[in-house]
C-alpha cells in the first residue's frame, strides 16, 4: 500500500487528502466517535492550505482544526492541540482577522495557552502580539494578556509579572495598589466578613457570570503566588478581594483558591485548626465552580497546610493528584510546584535518599523543558543536598546569570538556598558554614512566603537543632540560644496538631536546649522521648542526624 501511495504524484496525494477529510468533516460535526474529527482534522492537514480550491473551505478547516486542539486538550495533550490550532491558523486567509474575526481569536487563544503549557514562550509571544494588535476590544485581548503574565511569574521578570496583573486589574476596576492594613488585619477583616455565613451558604452561593469578572478572578488568582514570595505582606490583600468578590458576584473557578489561601495564612498565624477548616472548605468549592483549573493551586496549597495536621507521608499523595489536576487543565506553574513539593517534602519525611533523587531528576527536566526558572533553582538547591547526603562529589549544573539575578532579588528562594547550604553544612559539622549561612537565612526570613508552607517546619526544627550547637561552640552563646528556643517553641505548638510529625523533633530540641544548659538528667530524659516517640510514628531520620 505505501509503495502504491508513493507512485501517487505530490499535488495528487494533497487532493485526495483533502477529499478525504472533507468527506469525513460533516461526520465529525455530531456527536458520535471522536476520532472521526481527528482523522479528519489529520487528512486536511496532510494536505494543508494549497490543497484547498473554494474559499469558502478555508474557514471550514480552520473550524475542524479548532474543535480537533479542543478535543486534545481535553485529553491533556497540549502539544497535539497546539499542532491541530498552529494548522488551523495556516488555513486562515490573508483578511481572517476582518472576515473571521471570533474564529481566528479562539484559534489564537487557545493555540497561546497551549504553547504556554508546553513552554514555548517564543511563539506565545508571536501569538500574543497578533492577538493584541487586531483585538476588536480589551476584554478580547485579556486571554492573552493573561498568559503573557503567567509566563513571566516563573522567571526572573517576576516583578513584571505583577505590575502587569495589577495594572490590568486596575482597568478592570480592581485597585489593590495601596492597602496598607498589616497581615494579621487583614486575615482578620476577611473572617470577620465570613463570620455571617455557614459553610453551606458558602458552597451554595451562585456561580459568577460576568466574563470580564471572571477574567479578573484569574488574574487575582494568578498575582497571589508571585505576591507570596516576593511581597508577602501585600498578597493577604489579593486573597481578600479574591472572596469579597466571590460574595458578591458569585462564586468562579478561582473562588477556591481565596479560601485555600485564607486557611493558609491563618494556619501560619498560629492557628492550625481554623485554618484546615477552610482548606477543607476550598477542596469542597472545587466541586461546586464547574470547573478543575484551579484543582492544582487548590491542592498545593492546601496539601502544606494538612501536612501540619495529618501523617506527613500520607499528604504526599495529595500533590500527586495536584500534579495530574493542573497538567490536565494545562497550569504548568502549579503542576512545577506539586513537583517541587513532593521533591523537598520527601526528603524530610524520610523517603529513601535514591528515590527521591530520582524524582528529583525526572523534575528537573520538567522544570528545563519549559523554563520555569525559580524552580529550577530550588530543586537545584535540594539536588545538591541530596547528593551531600548520599556521598557523591556530583553537582548539578552551576546556577545560570538569569538565576544568579533571582537569588539576588528574590528572598523567597533565597532563603531555600541558605536554608540547604545551612542544612549540609551542620549535617557534616563544618561550624564556619554552619553559622555563616545560618545568619544569612536569619537575615532574609521575616520577608519570604506568606502562606504556611512545610518547610517552615522542617526550617525551624533544623535551624533550632543549629542553634543549639552553635551556642554550645561559638562566643554568642545567648543569641543562638534564645533562636533554637523560638524553634522549640514552633514545634511544640505544631505538635498539639500533629504528635506524628512533630512531637518527636519538639522532644529533640527539649533535650538540646537541656543539654545546653547542662542539665544533662533532663536532657537524657528527653533524648529518650524524642527516640520513643520517633519509633512509634515510624519516623527515624531525624533522630539518626542527630
Amino acid at each position: 500500500q505505501e509503495a502504491a501511495y508513493n507512485m501517487i504524484a505530490i499535488l495528487d496525494q494533497g487532493r485526495f487528502h483533502f477529499s478525504y477529510g472533507m468527506a469525513l468533516a460533516p461526520l465529525a460535526a455530531g456527536e458520535g466517535d471522536d476520532s472521526i474529527l481527528l482523522t479528519a482534522a489529520n487528512q486536511l492537514n496532510l494536505a494543508g492550505p494549497e490543497a484547498v480550491q473554494d474559499k469558502s473551505q478555508n474557514a471550514t478547516v480552520a473550524n475542524l482544526n479548532l474543535q480537533a486542539g479542543k478535543k486534545a486538550m481535553e485529553m491533556s495533550d497540549f502539544v497535539l492541540a497546539y499542532s491541530y490550532f498552529d494548522n488551523g491558523i495556516s488555513f486562515l486567509r490573508k483578511k481572517h482577522w476582518e472576515e473571521h474575526y471570533k474564529l481566528s481569536l479562539k484559534l489564537f487563544d487557545l493555540a497561546a495557552k497551549c504553547a504556554l503549557t508546553n513552554g514555548d514562550i517564543v511563539i506565545l509571544k508571536l501569538l500574543s502580539e497578533q492577538v493584541i494588535a487586531y483585538g476588536r476590544s480589551y476584554e478580547d485581548k485579556l486571554n492573552v494578556l493573561y498568559l503573557v503574565t503567567c509566563s513571566l511569574a516563573f522567571s526572573s521578570k517576576l516583578p513584571e509579572s505583577i505590575e502587569k496583573g495589577l495594572d490590568i486589574l486596575a482597568n478592570l476596576g480592581i485597585e489593590l495598589r495601596g492597602c496598607r492594613s498589616s497581615m494579621e488585619a487583614c486575615v482578620q477583616e476577611t473572617k470577620d466578613l465570613l463570620s455571617i455565613y455557614t459553610d453551606d451558604q458558602i458552597l451554595n452561593t451562585r456561580q459568577m457570570i460576568d466574563p470580564t469578572m471572571i477574567m479578573a478572578m484569574k488574574f487575582l488568582g494568578k498575582i497571589i503566588g508571585g505576591m507570596n514570595q516576593i511581597m508577602p505582606a501585600s498578597s493577604p490583600h489579593v486573597t481578600q478581594r479574591i472572596i469579597q468578590l466571590s460574595l458578591l458576584h458569585g462564586m468562579s473557578p478561582v473562588s477556591p483558591i481565596g479560601f485555600a489561601y485564607l486557611g493558609s495564612y491563618t494556619a501560619k498565624l498560629g492557628d492550625i485548626s481554623e485554618g484546615y477548616r477552610y482548606v477543607k472548605l476550598s477542596r469542597s468549592l472545587l466541586d461546586k465552580v464547574g470547573s478543575r483549573d484551579s484543582a492544582g493551586e487548590v491542592i498545593s496549597i492546601g496539601t502544606q497546610v494538612r501536612a501540619y495536621v495529618e501523617p506527613l507521608q500520607a499528604t504526599l499523595e495529595y500533590h500527586n493528584e495536584g500534579f495530574a489536576a493542573a497538567m490536565s487543565s494545562g497550569d504548568i506553574i502549579q503542576a512545577a510546584l506539586n513537583l517541587t513539593l513532593i521533591c523537598t517534602t520527601s526528603l524530610f519525611a524520610a523517603a529513601n535518599l535514591q528515590i527521591t533523587l530520582d524524582k528529583c531528576v525526572e523534575t528537573d527536566k520538567f522544570l528545563y523543558e519549559r523554563k520555569m526558572v525559580i524552580f529550577m533553582i530550588q530543586n537545584k538547591c535540594l539536588h545538591h543536598s541530596i547528593f551531600k547526603l548520599i556521598g557523591t562529589d556530583e553537582n548539578p549544573k552551576d546556577f545560570s546569570v538569569e538565576e544568579v539575578k533571582i537569588l539576588a532579588t528574590n528572598n523567597s528562594v533565597m532563603t531555600s538556598y541558605y536554608f540547604q547550604k545551612a542544612f549540609i553544612s551542620f549535617t557534616f559539622r563544618m561550624y564556619d558554614d554552619s553559622k555563616h549561612f545560618s545568619e544569612k537565612y536569619l537575615d532574609c526570613i521575616a520577608n519570604t512566603w506568606a502562606n504556611l508552607l512545610f518547610a517552615h517546619s522542617y526550617h525551624a526544627f533544623y535551624m533550632g537543632l543549629i542553634s543549639f550547637w552553635l551556642a554550645r561552640k561559638s562566643g554568642d552563646e545567648q543569641q543562638w540560644h534564645e533562636r533554637g528556643k523560638r524553634s522549640k517553641l514552633s514545634l511544640k505548638k505544631w505538635a498539639e496538631s500533629s504528635q506524628w510529625t512533630f512531637e518527636n523533633k519538639w522532644y529533640l530540641l527539649e533535650a538540646e536546649e537541656s543539654y545546653c544548659n547542662n542539665n544533662f538528667d533532663r536532657a537524657k530524659l528527653y533524648y529518650e522521648k524524642a527516640i520513643s516517640s520517633a519509633k512509634d510514628h515510624k519516623v527515624r531520620r531525624e533522630i539518626e542526624v542527630n
